[in-house]
């Protein structure tokens, strides 16, 4: 009687496993045919709305290039204009500013990895522009996943420079405290 409750639990038990493993493959070959539907959804509105969709990354390529400059331009005036200055005083004048020269520093270094990410994020635009997405919505789809990560990569910059500019001003005023 015994022996008889062991295998009939062994079989409810093997067959509750077996009965679950059929539901988790079913799911996720259901979950991949959706996902495959929804990603042949979307490249067909690409191919469909190709025109009206390279249009508007031109638009944000010109809008792109003009932040550039203007944040280029605002880097650099405060590394050349600020920055840079102060510390110099603080050398002449024998003052211990190890905060400001690290600083300075870490911003010298972002801002160049600025000028890298944005050539990076530039050329892939400009590639990405010049894909056919009508015809190769697919190649233009991954070009469109690669653009998206370096202008991630570039706002990440911005933001670590708008961090250490604020950084240098609280450090200023600390110093202007200290004396």
């Amino acid at each position: 009687m015994a022996s008889i409750k062991q295998n009939r639990t062994k079989l409810l038990l093997g067959l509750a496993v077996s009965t679950s493993a059929i539901v988790l493959v079913w799911g996720a070959f259901f979950a991949f045919l959706s996902a495959h539907a929804v990603e042949k959804e979307r490249l067909t509105a690409i191919s469909q709305n190709c025109s009206t969709i390279k249009q508007s990354l031109s638009q944000l390529q010109r809008a792109d290039s003009r932040t550039r400059t203007y944040l280029g331009s605002a880097y650099e005036a405060i590394l050349t204009k600020f920055i840079t200055p102060l510390n110099l005083r603080l050398t002449r004048n024998n003052h211990d500013a190890e905060q400001l020269f690290a600083i300075q520093a870490e911003f010298s270094a972002e801002q160049a990895r600025f000028r890298a990410a944005y050539t990076d994020y530039m050329r892939d635009l400009e590639g990405l522009i010049a894909t056919d997405c009508s015809a190769h919505p697919e190649t233009f789809y991954q070009r469109l996943e690669s653009t998206r990560t370096k202008r991630t990569d570039l706002k990440a910059t911005t933001v670590k420079l708008s961090e250490l500019a604020n950084a240098q001003y609280q450090a200023v005023l600390e110093l202007k405290e200290s004396l």
